[in-house]
């Protein structure tokens, strides 16, 4: 969609509105070479913040050949997102949105950042606090709607770039200043990699989350590589943190504590029990696809009662145990009977085809996402043996399952 540059300031402006219902927001203009044209930000002392930070930097670098919008962030944690505007094929103007605190806290003080500058702390405490917070989700929202509003393109927020994995896929900055911010053993990445991805977690947020998970699980073995231990050590030492994380981040999101804390240990003792690197890593990918899963099933799917609840909740953490309508009954304090009755009344289906129903789903996850052979497969999620699993898996799906894994594996 082509339009004039009063059409797309009309659009913004309009874009600006939206925001200002809902919350404060400072919005940026900047020239091709990074000087700034307009904002409506009275603290122009964050500006200096933005260049200190080698956000700048690091943005001038990409933004000659830039088409999505970019997330930038400083060791702080303070959050930008880049927009570029082009008028016949060059860079006119970079809109440039932030800066925001996510909503987990800091990892280092912002005026301890800018120590060496000549503005007071005063003055850069006032201003920091003005600062608005928004979750890494809104932060994506807001981003894909001003791409739209300066290009006229719609796109996902899993086209959003991550400034670390910018770093990774471009040599432009391999003389930079913004060196600095791309180290190998940079913690400040790892931190702010780790929050987006406990956001979409705690958001349940199926978009961008494969993306999110590759940038933090890389930045979670370099944040390892310190340790005097095996590669493999390493990796399980990585992946237990990892899973720990995603554990609290699903709680936050609604799932509860007896599922996020049996998942959790279930994991880990899968991590422990792995055997090569490649187990491990996929071990990781199919924990932390469930706790997005889990979060998102119950932020949006059917409202049952508490006590139906409950019974997925149990059944989707315990597959490879036995699993019975008395088991289940024993736990709410429900006779067999009214328990059955309840259930099937709430979800429209017995007790037994929900779990037969779970363990499927979980198997297909297995089989496209890992490694594991379906012997283990079917031991893992309480099968009698090889055979029933793989009748059942056919009458729910269609296919046995090593005609799924051909079909969709992902490895």
């Amino acid at each position: 969609m082509s339009s004039s540059i009063g059409e797309t300031d009309s659009r913004i402006a309009f874009f600006g509105d939206l925001l200002s219902c809902q919350t404060r927001y400072y919005l940026w203009a900047l020239s091709p070479a990074g000087d700034l044209m307009n904002t409506n930000c009275r603290d122009l002392v964050l500006d200096t913040v933005f260049t200190h930070s080698g956000c700048r930097d690091y943005l001038l670098s990409y933004a000659s050949s830039a088409v999505r919008p970019l997330m930038l962030s400083s060791p702080s944690g303070l959050v930008w997102v880049a927009v570029f505007e082009r008028r016949d094929a060059q860079l006119s103007r970079i809109h440039l949105l932030g800066p925001y605190f996510t909503s987990l806290p800091t990892c280092q003080d912002p005026v301890e950042e800018m120590r060496d500058t000549e503005i007071p702390a005063s003055v850069l405490r006032e201003c920091i606090r003005r600062i608005p917070t928004a979750s890494i989700a809104q932060i994506y929202a807001q981003a894909v709607m001003l791409h739209f509003c300066v290009t006229g393109e719609k796109i996902s927020t899993s086209d959003i770039l991550f400034q670390k994995e910018l770093s990774r896929q471009t040599d432009l900055l391999s003389s930079s200043p913004a060196d600095v911010m791309t180290v190998s053993h940079d913690r400040a990445r790892l931190y702010m990699a780790e929050r987006a991805m406990m956001d979409l977690i705690r958001t349940g947020t199926m978009s961008n989350s494969r993306q999110m998970l590759q940038l933090t699980m890389e930045s979670s073995k370099e944040g390892t590589q310190s340790l005097q231990a095996s590669p493999l050590i390493r990796m399980k030492i990585s992946h237990i943190i990892f899973s720990a994380i995603c554990s609290r981040a699903a709680m936050e999101g609604g799932v509860p504590p007896d599922t996020g804390y049996d998942l959790c240990d279930s994991y880990i003792r899968d991590i422990m029990n792995a055997e090569t690197i490649s187990e491990i890593s996929a071990i990781g990918r199919k924990m932390y696809e469930e706790f997005i899963l889990l979060v998102h099933r119950r932020q949006s799917g059917p409202k049952w009662s508490a006590p139906v609840t409950a019974c997925c909740d149990y059944i989707e953490a315990h597959l490879g145990e036995h699993l019975s309508i008395s088991v289940l009954a024993s736990r709410i304090g429900y006779t067999d009977y009214y328990l059955s009755r309840k259930f099937r009344k709430e979800t429209g289906m017995s007790v037994n085809n929900y779990i037969k129903s779970a363990r499927v789903r979980r198997a297909k996850m297995l089989l496209s996402d890992t490694q594991m052979n379906i012997q283990s497969i079917s031991d893992s999620l309480g099968f009698p043996n090889r055979n029933f699993f793989s009748e059942t898996f056919r009458h729910v799906t269609g296919m046995p399952p090593g005609a799924y894994r051909s079909k969709n594996r992902k490895l």
